[in-house]
């Protein structure tokens, strides 16, 4: 049974080693609002649709990105037989992926208020931050530490971060994170449908551009699957012991 007070304080330490390691801060809140200035200079100059279209990917980027930061944190512990340490404790496996999908729950919330707030100063984009986003900010996180988890513990530390790119990169081309997926040609669009951040963006955009808090509730439906199937088969392949 998950323990609330074992999953508050790993959560407490998650946090501080989080903010010392400065890494994943700058992925999840920072790198976006970057790729912001960036795409935005480029080819929102005179396009304020791109810019619209490019917060919700970019929101949906800061959500993929505790995949790379949680799978080095796996790898590093593997490595050093941290998780032998754990197993002696009373801490669980699904209490520790839990404190950590918590924590990237909880800055998900100031990474999407930043990108939003960027987008209409700097390029006088407003997008909708209704209620209907909430389920997005909670599952989109689920997914992708589960995910990393995943890969870490399917795959040796000197092999998982090649895995990693191999899964993010292709991911993040074609799920919609720069430009929208309906521009590129069908069968890209196709392959588009097989990622999970398709779903996420495609979701985050009908809420966000639209304002329609319905409109994405099939997107919410099959991401919501997909993160209880790598949560669970996460936490089954996860072993203290064999780490």
């Amino acid at each position: 049974m998950i323990s609330s007070r074992r999953v508050e304080a790993e959560l407490k330490g998650t946090a501080r080693t989080f903010i010392r390691g400065k890494v994943g801060l700058y992925t999840s809140v920072l790198f976006p609002l970057v790729l912001l200035f960036l795409f935005g200079s480029i080819f929102g100059s005179s396009d304020s649709a791109y810019v619209r279209s490019l917060i919700p990917g970019l929101v949906g980027f800061s959500m993929l990105s505790p995949m790379f930061s949680h799978a080095d944190v796996a790898a590093n512990y593997k490595r050093d037989k941290i998780f032998k340490q754990l197993a002696l404790t009373p801490l669980t496996r699904a209490e520790w992926l839990l404190a950590r999908i918590l924590w990237y729950i909880t800055i998900t919330v100031p990474a999407l208020i930043l990108v939003a707030l960027v987008g209409w100063c700097v390029f006088g984009v407003q997008v909708s931050l209704s209620i209907g986003l909430v389920p997005f900010l909670i599952i989109g996180p689920f997914l992708f530490v589960s995910l990393g988890m995943l890969v870490a513990t399917a795959m040796d530390v000197e092999s998982q971060g090649l895995l990693i790119n191999l899964v993010t990169f292709p991911m993040m081309f074609l799920s919609g994170t720069f430009y929208p997926v309906s521009m590129m040609p069908n069968w890209l669009q196709s392959i588009a449908h097989i990622f999970p951040l398709y779903y996420l963006i495609d979701g985050l955009t009908s809420v966000m551009t639209a304002g329609d808090s319905t409109g994405g509730l099939g997107d919410l439906a099959a991401t919501f699957v997909i993160a209880v199937v790598v949560f669970v088969l996460a936490i089954r392949l996860f072993r203290w012991r064999e780490e």
